[in-house]
């Protein structure tokens, strides 16, 4: 069954699919074996190729894009660059997700084109969906959300960031084991351009504003002068990622449990009423 896209994309949030630069939905995904080729174990030099004739494989998913402004960019770059952008900015997306969704980068996945791409794509890679996206999608219109840290990715990753002569990436940042494409035609420099002009326009949304608004009014100086974080807020609620709730949702339930020790719980071995490590327990009667 198709599932509801009103039930797993929450209905508060910004719907900009119509006329818009961001959208989410339903996608068919379609993928084709057109051959292969045989390599020499020893030269990895090519031996032969072959085509084969084989039906499509077709799944529909859950998925979210965004426009990269092609009639613009495409020109300035080059359509080759472009291309190489949009698919090192692919990438980037779909190695942040993790930041935000409890998730591996094995369950989601995104449009590999570089011929002609006009938008960047993430959709869920099980058929029919996982949810993934749908909650990715909540962290799009956020500040230090999926596409700023993505940028981070592409600027400052911790493994190439030095060797600025290599566009490709590295596993640490851009390179992935499911990249239809085997981690080529990438161009993290182009990626970064597109990405950069892309968040322009994202801050210029009433979402990103309004979203803004409620971080600043989060931020408060305390009394000696560093800035902290009010997580009472109701603000913060619609802003922070499901990872950091999670969190504040573990860290409660951790703060209004009892020790251990005074739960007399030893791992390892039977646990008894009466089993406490200081000796039999005393009991105090009143006359």
């Amino acid at each position: 069954t198709v599932p509801d896209v009103a039930a797993v994309f929450d209905s508060k949030g910004p719907d900009l699919s119509h006329g818009s630069f961001a959208g989410c939905g339903i996608v068919t995904v379609k993928r084709n074996v057109h051959g292969y080729k045989k390599l020499s174990m020893v030269t990895r030099e090519e031996i032969s190729r072959s085509e084969l004739a084989l039906p499509d494989m077709e799944f529909d998913s859950l998925a979210f894009w965004l426009d990269c402004d092609a009639e613009v960019l495409s020109p300035q770059l080059g359509p080759m660059a472009f291309g190489h952008g949009v698919h090192a900015l692919s990438h980037a997306f779909v190695a942040v997700a993790p930041l935000f969704v409890p998730c591996t980068v094995a369950d989601v996945c995104c449009d590999h084109s570089v011929y002609s791409p006009t938008k960047v794509t993430v959709f869920d890679a099980r058929a029919g969906g996982s949810g993934i996206c749908s909650q990715l999608w909540k962290s799009v219109f956020i500040p230090d959300g999926i596409l700023e840290k993505a940028l981070v990715l592409l600027e400052d990753c911790p493994s190439c960031s030095d060797d600025r002569g290599y566009e490709g990436g590295c596993p640490a940042c851009l390179q992935a084991g499911e990249c239809i494409k085997f981690n080529d035609f990438l161009s993290k420099s182009s990626g970064l351009v597109i990405g950069k002009h892309m968040l322009k326009r994202l801050k210029e949304t009433d979402a990103y504003k309004e979203n803004s608004r409620k971080v600043k009014d989060m931020v408060r100086v305390s009394d000696d002068g560093e800035n902290r974080t009010d997580s009472s807020i109701p603000a913060l609620k619609d802003v922070c990622s499901p990872r950091r709730k999670k969190r504040e949702r573990a860290m409660r339930q951790a703060q209004g449990k009892v020790s251990k020790q005074d739960r007399q719980v030893v791992v390892g071995r039977p646990s008894w009423p009466m089993d406490r490590s200081d000796g039999p327990r005393q009991v105090n009667t009143a006359d």
